[in-house]
């Protein structure tokens, strides 16, 4: 005698999630509700979420002030706090700001040096630009040169003294 399950229909619920060239997940659904399985429930769960770029930018001036991205990182604080953004992600995102944020003194030092943006630069005719020139003949020498600097890898001296402190 066989035993039959109360509901087969549960136990065989596959994902219904289909490729673009028609072919079946083959798992098992994990959420009876979406009948999908766990990897492409959480993508549909980043696709819902994946949106963020609008509300980050928000007030964020282009993120090239300080305030501009204080204003990004509340803007972070809004959708990480509101579950629509991943801690992992947020992370990610804060520590962006944090190199951004960073770098702002050196834009203001830059700027005052007259450093331009070399984004916004018109780009050079090719008729400015010139040729490298090439050498005509390379001669070769069996004659050693002699070195303009200190030679990094002298090993006249290999073992370092013990009774010295480390500088």
């Amino acid at each position: 005698m066989k035993l039959q399950a109360a509901n087969p229909s549960a136990l065989s619920t596959r994902c219904q999630f289909y490729t673009p060239s028609g072919r079946e997940c083959r798992l098992f659904a994990s959420d009876q509700n979406s009948l999908l399985c766990s990897h492409h429930l959480a993508i549909e769960k980043q696709k819902d979420t994946s949106n963020v770029y609008a509300p980050l930018i928000r007030n964020s001036q282009g993120l090239q002030t300080a305030q501009g991205i204080n204003y990004s990182l509340s803007n972070l604080y809004e959708l990480l706090a509101k579950i629509h953004i991943s801690p992992r992600r947020a992370a990610v995102l804060a520590y962006i700001n944090s190199l951004l944020l960073r770098t702002l003194p050196q834009i203001d030092a830059d700027n005052t040096a007259g450093i331009k943006d070399p984004t916004k630069l018109p780009p050079k005719p090719l008729t400015e630009l010139s040729p490298v020139p090439v050498p005509d003949k390379v001669v070769a020498s069996n004659q050693p040169s002699a070195p303009d600097t200190v030679n990094a890898w002298d090993f006249s001296n290999p073992e370092p003294d013990l009774k010295k402190k480390p500088s």
